[in-house]
């Protein structure tokens, strides 16, 4: 072998030996930086978790603090409220501006959960007797936003379900006095024209009104207004009969219809689920003839009101298996 061929090779022996030597403390220093990074992201995440953890942490601490004083806010509010009404007042019978008050106050804030109606009349009653007819208007009113308010809920609540039969439907009744003259007689052709059911359906007092479907079809309903006090506006009113697909079930349900009934706690469950509640929406006179506009609200199948259930709805649903 040549000189220049030693030569080479030599210098290719100490280049390979050079770069075995830079290479394992390169390798180290890489190693390390790639550990190095490892480790911050490791860190860094840990350290999110941690304050997510703790975001988590303090935020149901909040909710459940914000819900307790909530809780105990509305608790002492109905205290302040109700006992006017069933505590000790030193024998002073408070007036009857303060006590539509607090009917009022303790009607708008509690709906969902306490019969409110036996309060209502008491206080309705009253005015009438003071021969205050305004303050009555103002009562009913009330009574009229409230009514609102919960058929919103439960339509809002049942919609998403009414392709299916399962959802809220309101039906609205027109009842009227039989008309005798013959301008009460061209109102009442008038309303009935504009009959379609089951959204609208017109009838007169005593008169069955049959064939009234729960948006499942499982339920038929025949109501029947018999009496009408028009000046205190509360109407009788039968429930007769209850269908099922399975068969027919004779009802004598009677009860007296004012306008302090509320859907959320004055109505009728059947036993497949569906329920019922009737409210007066408005009293007319056209034409001599009297009528009034009543609301048949169906609730969404197996619903249950704020007062009869622990949980939502739909978990309870989900529970038992008849909800995805």
């Amino acid at each position: 072998m040549s000189r220049d061929h030693e030569g080479g090779f030599s210098r290719f022996l100490q280049a390979i030996d050079t770069i075995a030597k830079l290479a394992t403390p390169v390798a180290v220093i890489i190693a390390a930086w790639v550990g190095a990074r490892l480790a911050n992201s490791f860190q860094q995440r840990m350290a999110e978790t941690t304050l997510y953890s703790q975001r988590q942490i303090a935020g149901t601490t909040l909710l459940s603090e914000r819900e307790k004083a909530e809780s105990e806010l509305r608790a002492s509010m109905f205290n302040s409220l109700i006992n006017p009404f069933i505590g000790s007042q030193g024998g002073e019978l408070i007036s009857a501006d303060r006590e539509q008050l607090l009917v009022e106050l303790l009607a708008l804030n509690f709906h969902e959960h306490f019969e409110l109606k036996p309060l209502f009349e008491r206080v309705d009653k009253r005015l009438a007797r003071e021969g205050k007819p305004e303050a009555r208007h103002a009562l009913r009113s009330i009574a009229d936003r409230i009514i609102d308010r919960q058929t919103a809920a439960l339509s809002k609540e049942g919609g998403s379900n009414s392709s299916t039969g399962d959802g809220a439907r309101i039906d609205m009744l027109t009842i009227t006095e039989p008309p005798r003259s013959p301008s009460q007689k061209a109102v009442f052709e008038s309303l009935a024209a504009n009959e379609q059911r089951p959204l609208q359906v017109v009838g007169t007092l005593k008169e069955p009104i049959e064939d009234l479907k729960s948006p499942d079809g499982a339920q038929k309903v025949t109501i029947v207004v018999d009496d009408a006090d028009w000046a205190n506006q509360k109407f009788k009113v039968q429930l007769l009969t209850v269908g099922t697909r399975s068969g027919s079930v004779n009802s004598n349900t009677a009860f007296t219809l004012s306008r302090f009934d509320f859907p959320l706690t004055d109505n009728t469950l059947f036993s497949d689920g569906n329920r019922i509640a009737l409210a007066v929406s408005s009293i007319h006179v056209d034409g001599g003839l009297k009528s009034a506009a009543l609301k048949l609200i169906w609730f969404p199948k197996n619903y249950f009101t704020p007062r009869e259930r622990p949980l939502d709805s739909a978990e309870f649903l989900k529970l038992v298996g008849k909800k995805t």
